[in-house]
C-alpha cells in the first residue's frame, strides 16, 4: 500500500511539474491541452486546478502522520478529479483519467525498479 501511495505521489509531482507551472515548460503545458482539446475558456481554470493539486501535493509532502497518508492522499485525489470534472467535458476527462492512470503505472514500474536496483 505505502509502495503504492508512493508512486502515486511521483506519478503526480511528474504530472504536475511538467504542466502545473506552465511558465516554465510551455511546451508541456500545450501539449497537454492540445491532447485535452481543451477551449480557450478552459485553459486558465485548468492551470489554476493544476496549480492547487500542485500545493495539495506540497502539503501531502509535509504530512509527517503515516497513518492517515492514504486518506490524506484520498482527498486530494477526490477534490482534483472532482474540480477536473466541472472544468472537463466528458471527453476530456476520460482523456485526462486515462492519462493519470497511465502515468501512475509507468510511475509505479519505475519506482519499483528502483527500489530493487538499490537492493
Amino acid at each position: 500500500m505505502k509502495k503504492m501511495i508512493v508512486a502515486l505521489v511521483a506519478m503526480f509531482v511528474m504530472i504536475t511539474s511538467a504542466n502545473a507551472q506552465s511558465d516554465n515548460t510551455p511546451v508541456s503545458f500545450d501539449r497537454l491541452c492540445n491532447y485535452l482539446e481543451l477551449t480557450i475558456d478552459q485553459v486558465e481554470p485548468f492551470r489554476t486546478a493544476m496549480a492547487q493539486f500542485e500545493s495539495s501535493m506540497d502539503a501531502f509532502y509535509q504530512n509527517k502522520d503515516a497513518s492517515k497518508g492514504q486518506e490524506f492522499w484520498d482527498k486530494i485525489q477526490n477534490r482534483h478529479k472532482v474540480t477536473m470534472k466541472k472544468i472537463l467535458n466528458d471527453k476530456q476527462y476520460e482523456k485526462y483519467l486515462s492519462a493519470f492512470e497511465l502515468t501512475a503505472k509507468n510511475a509505479a514500474e519505475r519506482l519499483a525498479e528502483q527500489q530493487t536496483a538499490s537492493k
